[in-house]
């Protein structure tokens, strides 16, 4: 496959998952025009900048976005297989408890002289992971200028991922629907639904049918081929869509879960047993809130918090600011002594949630461990997606020593398929683990140029999206020949 060909002429070089800070006045000016604002169009995504070769070879003067360019397959700066039109969207949707709400997002609409760039274009949809800034904004690729007055403005959080979906996906002729998710950016809710699969996969869905809607309304032609991406909640957030579009009768040609935490029951009962993984004090929160909202699981947020941060935890994430600004332990999860093997910065007597939550939630585990009664552990239980089976091609792919999403949740993803259908060994599922030594099968270059990066434990998770996005599509490439 030529994704793969491409990889091996760079696999000695480093993956990156890029910062870029320049200039969005200089790169991506406006193209707005007196028509995009008519009555016909007023709810049509409106274009935001259109990037080109000057553009490319401007963003690629970042030596880390050179190197992610690179690897996904434009070994030159500005030689890029496409233009890429950008267009920002504005959509309705639902919230957690099915109230009407609003979402936004980004389109990324190839074009050019290469017959890759023109024609309908094969769709991705992609979930994007977990972030704590509501700022959070996939329209703007490009850290937008410094204000004049507030010099020290926070540039753009969604600026790598937002360039990983142009340098992997747009720039080699795939259209990309990509929303911010609800309680982002403009959006009218005041919480964000954080791994809810049915609003999740419901705001997904409703992000690819806007885009439908308007397509010949800003001259996007998408064809029939549909592939669904995600990382970390997005990689739990594609399966989701994934099952749902299936449920609708849609025709999904693959999917690419990245790292996310499908066997949801397991995740969560791993951790609140003491098994704290990275970046727990600001999915606990994240998580909890949206169960609240959309479950009532709580009379008092003191039933699951403890005291010092009771009165301060609930909805205090996504915020303006991000984790920075919020005034939450950094790691630690409970008090005590954490168990043998686990991480003891997760255990601290400055702790996130409360004794008696942790020790009922245990309670429940030990004697119900496949059938809870705690009403928390009921709705965990829900979300976990350990009952269906994909129809169309499915890769899901992660990392063996991934500390914030284990790997082992992929496994028993994989092995309920397997268990459930034979999908593994009938190959319609592989589970790609991209520590798995001596690299062997389709994605062994993939394997090694990880195993030869040796990414530092603080970095593993968001680069396993870049290495795993670039696998990825060497296995979409595959199916659009089919």
């Amino acid at each position: 496959m030529l994704g793969m060909l491409t990889l091996r002429k760079v696999a000695n070089r480093s993956f990156i998952f890029p910062t870029i800070v320049l200039s969005l006045t200089l790169l991506l000016p406006s193209c707005h025009s007196n028509s995009e604002e008519s009555t016909t169009t007023t709810n049509a995504p409106k274009q935001v900048a259109n990037v080109n070769k000057t553009v490319y070879t401007a963003i690629r003067q970042n030596p880390s976005a050179d190197t992610l360019f690179a690897n996904a397959g434009a070994l030159t700066a500005g030689d890029e297989i496409c233009e890429v039109t950008m267009y920002r969207m504005s959509f309705d949707t639902i919230g957690g408890a099915g109230e009407a709400t609003t979402s936004s997002g980004v389109f990324m609409l190839p074009h050019g002289d290469d017959p890759k760039c023109s024609g309908p274009r094969p769709v991705v949809l992609y979930a994007h992971g977990t972030d704590t800034n509501k700022d959070y904004d996939l329209s703007k690729l490009i850290t937008p200028p410094t204000d004049p007055a507030s010099p020290a403005a926070a540039p753009n959080p969604a600026s790598s991922e937002a360039l990983l979906l142009l340098a992997v996906y747009a720039s080699n002729g795939y259209a990309v629907i990509a929303p911010n998710y609800a309680g982002y950016a403009d959006s009218t809710l005041s919480y964000h639904p954080y791994l809810d699969k049915v609003q999740q996969s419901t705001e997904m869905i409703d992000a690819l049918n806007h885009i439908r809607t308007h397509a010949s309304t800003i001259g996007a032609e998408l064809s029939s081929k549909l592939f669904v991406t995600g990382v970390s909640q997005g990689g739990y957030v594609a399966m989701a869509t994934h099952k749902a579009l299936q449920a609708q009768g849609e025709n999904v040609t693959a999917s690419l879960p990245i790292s996310g935490p499908y066997a949801t029951l397991d995740f969560l009962d791993k951790i609140m047993a003491g098994f704290v993984n990275g970046g727990a004090t600001i999915f606990a929160p994240m998580y909890i809130n949206a169960l609240e909202k959309a479950h009532d699981i709580y009379t008092d947020p003191s039933e699951v918090y403890d005291t010092q941060y009771a009165s301060i935890a609930e909805d205090i994430l996504p915020r303006i600011g991000g984790f920075a600004t919020a005034g939450l332990p950094a790691a630690a999860l409970f008090s005590g002594t954490p168990p043998a093997g686990a991480n003891p910065a997760g255990f601290n007597d400055d702790h996130l949630l409360s004794n008696d939550f942790r020790t009922a939630y245990l309670a429940d585990a030990i004697t119900n461990p496949t059938d809870p009664v705690m009403n928390i552990r009921k709705r965990v239980k829900e979300a976990d997606l350990r009952n269906w089976a994909p129809q169309a091609p499915m890769l899901m792919c992660g990392a063996g020593n991934d500390p914030v999403v284990y790997h082992s949740n992929s496994d028993l993803m994989a092995a309920f398929l397997e268990t459930n259908g034979g999908l593994i060994s009938a190959g319609l599922v592989t589970n790609l683990d991209l520590t798995d030594t001596p690299p062997a099968g389709p994605f062994a270059v993939i394997q090694g140029a990880w195993q030869q990066a040796a990414v530092p434990l603080a970095a593993i998770h968001g680069q396993t999206g870049v290495f795993c996005s670039l696998a990825g599509k060497s296995f979409f490439d595959s199916l659009l020949v089919q």
